[in-house]
């Protein structure tokens, strides 16, 4: 018998925890300012793009050559 008193009064303990954390998750509100801009500005891709991939294939390449051999 004492062990289910013990189970129901942890079962309400956690049902409380939980209902407290539901109460105060929905007091808080986060605002923002109306002033923000959401879209963030384009970014540019440079011509050296093409260059470092060459690059990362060539020594990724010569790595894993030189395992082989």
């Amino acid at each position: 018998m004492k062990t289910y008193i013990k189970d129901i009064r942890t079962l309400l303990l956690i049902a409380g925890l939980m209902v407290s954390l539901n109460v105060s998750a929905t007091t808080t509100q986060i605002t923002f300012e109306d002033d923000v801009e959401d879209v963030p500005p384009p970014m540019p891709i440079d011509g050296l793009l093409g260059l470092g991939l060459a690059a990362g294939a060539y020594l990724g390449l010569r790595k894993k050559i030189k395992k082989t051999i």
